[in-house]
């Protein structure tokens, strides 16, 4: 009998409002984690910014209006992987305070033996053990399985005992402990529940004991063809996530991404194309593709381009792009192709942050390009990191003018974010670097300055229109399949940050993150 297994995309780790009790002090301590991700409403709640607007355009609230609606890369492809090798699976987007009885009773109807759940928007050990209790809760007697970046680059810190004490935490049964995961995972349907000592690269509890098993590990490496996403059960008008890579051919030292992930592994062209294919028989409504450099190497990016064009398939994408390794006949190719936003990893305006970056560019190459996808009507979200090693007023003021020159469409700021499996750590004693996560000092900054400097950039930048910094390019995406014009959600955006900067107004500058990471 086929084994039924129920893949969760994503668990939202707070309530989209949230009450704000216990004075000024709990106040100013929720705006450092929250500040530019929602904003202080009339009734004193911190309320997510669509939430926010679900709320003024009158969507009912038992009607999804979230960004997370947006079907993830992680769940279609493992959804898909598994379809073909003879599960019975249901896929759920993402689960939050509003949609969570919902959602689970649907799930309890399908009565799955095993549940995934994707930890790439996991980003702390609270977030991954209120979701295990989550789902523990209503549904009790299922085998609980987590994988993806959260889970392997945090085991990747453990001993095996840290490994069990994590697991029992966690009120999950299982780990998959690979960056890719695939096979591991279908080795896991197959073998539950009598055979699981039998699969590598495993944490699991064994049956009816608090006992934990580690299996040795087998490093995947699966063919990227391989696992295409078929797009079964995708709802008619959604947007959907893909990949035609996986890894990143650049070395940037603040990134973990290459270093965890391994070679670049590309997609061959007609697997890509066939993939965007499906995705519009399925009935998508636009497509992001999350390779983090898709268009490098150019040739094939080129490639791409011109089969879609050739095609016609008529489907709006977004996706990442490195500005400086195009040019204005290729931006062109990339409009006609359907490309109707791009998201800018540009991080610095400082040539010399940038090349301690390791971002292989200079401030002054970003220009033209910019320029190029404003003019052919893509719109641009750039993205800025403030407190990198060697950050000083200098350099800060060098990305103040960048920005407000740039042309760009929308832009986000975040403070540096140190983790010590990328290649800055290994420079630390260069720069002086110590700490970690969003607690740092180097030898021209710490955390806390770049914070308020961060804040006061916010405050006084003029020109691009700030925008979510959780959620970036995805938001306008979203937004834009929602039936909002450019203009709109750029209105909206002006709302929001207008509130933004009263809220730091009447009740202080936070001088804290610029996002809810570390929640």
């Amino acid at each position: 009998m086929a084994r039924k297994v129920a893949i969760i995309g994503h668990i939202v780790p707070t309530p989209n409002a949230i009450p704000v009790t216990g004075g000024p002090a709990r106040l100013a301590g929720m705006l450092k984690l929250y500040n530019y991700t929602r904003v202080l409403t009339d009734d004193n709640r911190l309320i997510d910014h669509l939430a926010f607007l679900k709320a003024r355009r009158g969507v009912p609230a038992d009607q999804d209006f979230s960004v997370w609606e947006m079907y993830l890369c992680a769940s279609l492809l493992l959804k898909s992987h598994l379809d073909r090798n003879g599960s019975e699976t249901l896929m759920v987007n993402y689960i939050d305070a509003d949609n969570e009885e919902r959602v689970f009773a649907r799930m309890r109807e399908f009565a799955p033996d095993i549940v995934v759940l994707s930890s790439t928007f996991i980003l702390s050990s609270t977030h991954l053990c209120n979701a295990g209790r989550m789902i523990r809760k209503h549904l009790p007697n299922a085998f609980i399985v987590a994988g993806g970046h959260h889970i392997f680059t945090t085991l990747m810190y453990l001993d095996d005992a840290e490994k069990a004490n994590y697991l029992r935490s966690s009120k999950l049964d299982a780990f998959v402990n690979d960056v890719q995961g695939e096979r591991t995972l279908l080795e896991v349907v197959k073998a539950w529940p009598e055979r699981l000592a039998g699969v590598s690269n495993l944490v699991f509890k064994e049956p009816g004991s608090d006992a934990v098993r580690v299996t040795p590990r087998a490093v995947e490496d699966n063919d990227i063809n391989s696992t295409p996403i078929d797009f079964a059960g995708v709802e008619p008008g959604s947007v959907v996530h893909i990949r035609t890579a996986r890894s990143c051919s650049f070395k940037c030292s603040f990134c973990s991404y290459p270093t965890i992930a391994g070679d670049l592994a590309l997609m061959d062209i007609d697997t890509a194309v066939g993939t965007f294919r499906r995705a519009k028989e399925a009935g998508a409504s636009a497509l992001i593709f999350v390779d983090d450099t898709f268009n490098v190497p150019r040739p094939r990016f080129e490639q791409l381009v011109d089969r879609l064009i050739a095609e016609d398939l008529d489907l709006p994408w977004y996706s990442f792009l490195r500005c400086q390794f195009v040019d204005e006949r290729l931006v062109e190719k990339m409009r006609r192709s359907g490309c109707q936003g791009v998201f800018l990893g540009i991080e610095s305006g400082s040539d010399r942050i940038l090349k301690n970056m390791t971002k292989g560019s200079a401030a002054e190459f970003y220009g033209p390009g910019i320029r190029w996808l404003k003019k052919s009507g893509i719109l641009t979200v750039g993205a800025f990191v403030i407190g990198f090693p060697g950050e000083t007023a200098e350099t800060v003021e060098e990305t103040r003018a960048f920005i407000e020159a740039s042309g760009l469409d929308f832009y986000f700021l975040q403070p540096f974010y140190y983790l010590h499996h990328t290649p800055i750590h290994k420079l630390a004693d260069k720069y002086q670097l110590r700490g970690q996560g969003l607690d740092w000092s180097h030898a021209t900054m710490n955390a806390k300055q770049a914070c308020r400097i961060l804040d006061e950039l916010f405050l006084s930048i003029k020109g691009p229109t700030f925008v979510n910094p959780d959620y970036t390019l995805w938001e306008v995406a979203y937004l834009r399949s929602k039936g909002l014009s450019l203009a709109e959600i750029k209105a909206y955006r002006e709302t929001v940050n207008k509130m933004t900067a009263d809220q730091m107004t009447r009740h202080g500058a936070p001088a804290g993150g610029a996002t809810s990471r570390g929640a």
